[in-house]
């Protein structure tokens, strides 16, 4: 037997503009305060577990971990890692931070002297060394009635602090610090005064 099944018209409101404004305007609201209210981001940083002495690789030392959201300045990383063999130059007291200028790598110790080099960029790798890289270093000399010749002056010599800077004469400039020990030093003084130089980037 058939049923008829009648279904009335269902009415549904519908809610006004200014309904779904305020709805709006809520969510956005509790998302700012979300975003106000959210974790700052922070970074590991290495600093002093106790009093540290100058001159003891870092390996020796007791060195924690701190997290912090202003990074800007300081030595980032949860291990000593690559730094471990580096050393203090100067004591610090528990709980300060390390800070890159208060460090010096093994290189440094064993050359603790700096020279000042500056060499066009057209011998010096067009400029791409960087603190930290080595460099060999030739010399070549042309003497009247002699011909030119190159020798090298120095092997892997550790690139303390390294700039470019611009001549309006000689085009680029790179301006190099050098761990050097004196001997060095009295190698590459006497080769900067009697030709020009070329450095070869060298590699680990």
């Amino acid at each position: 037997m058939a049923v008829g099944v009648h279904v009335r018209n269902l009415s549904i409101p519908r809610p006004d503009t200014r309904t779904l404004l305020g709805v709006g305007l809520a969510a956005l609201a509790a998302l700012l305060v979300m975003w106000m209210t959210r974790p700052a981001t922070t970074v590991p940083v290495l600093v002093a577990g106790s009093d540290l002495p100058a001159g003891t690789p870092l390996s020796a030392l007791d060195i924690t971990v701190r997290h912090t959201s202003d990074p800007g300045g300081l030595v980032v990383g949860d291990e000593i890692g690559d730094l471990s063999d580096w050393v203090l130059v100067a004591p610090i007291a528990s709980g300060e931070p390390l800070l890159p200028s208060l460090l010096r790598p093994p290189e440094v110790q064993s050359a603790p002297d700096l020279l000042a080099l500056e060499v066009d960029e057209s011998h010096a790798v067009l400029g791409r060394i960087d603190p930290g890289d080595r460099v060999d270093v030739y010399a070549s000399t042309s003497r009247p009635g002699e011909p030119a010749a190159t020798r090298l002056i120095a092997s892997s010599v550790y690139v303390v602090d390294a700039a470019v800077s611009e001549s309006s004469v000689n085009g680029g400039q790179v301006q190099l610090l050098l761990a050097v020990d004196d001997a060095l030093a009295a190698a590459l003084t006497t080769a900067m005064n009697e030709g020009d130089l070329d450095l070869v980037r060298v590699g680990e």
